[in-house]
């Protein structure tokens, strides 16, 4: 993804009003940012299998908490199944 200069020059936004979009697409898992190499969109699995005991949060993300207490978060649109 362009830096959060580069979509300011473009887009003629303040620099805040960047950070927080930046912000809503991380906590919704869709860019992921990489420390000292720029940030980048997260590509959605095929598929995310579900076993007992773990449970599944949707909002525009999905944040599966595994019943070992792992959390994920998958981008909106992933396919889901359940399995034993």
């Amino acid at each position: 993804m362009p830096s959060e200069k580069d979509l300011h020059d473009e887009f003629g936004l303040a620099r805040e009003t960047v950070r927080r979009a930046l912000a809503v697409l991380r906590a919704e898992g869709l860019i992921e940012v990489r420390h000292g190499h720029g940030t980048f969109v997260v590509e959605a699995p095929q598929r995310v299998e579900l076993r007992s005991g773990d449970t599944v949060t949707s909002t525009a993300a999905v944040t599966v908490t595994r019943a070992n207490g792992d959390v994920e978060t998958y981008p909106a649109g992933t396919n889901l199944t359940v399995t034993d």
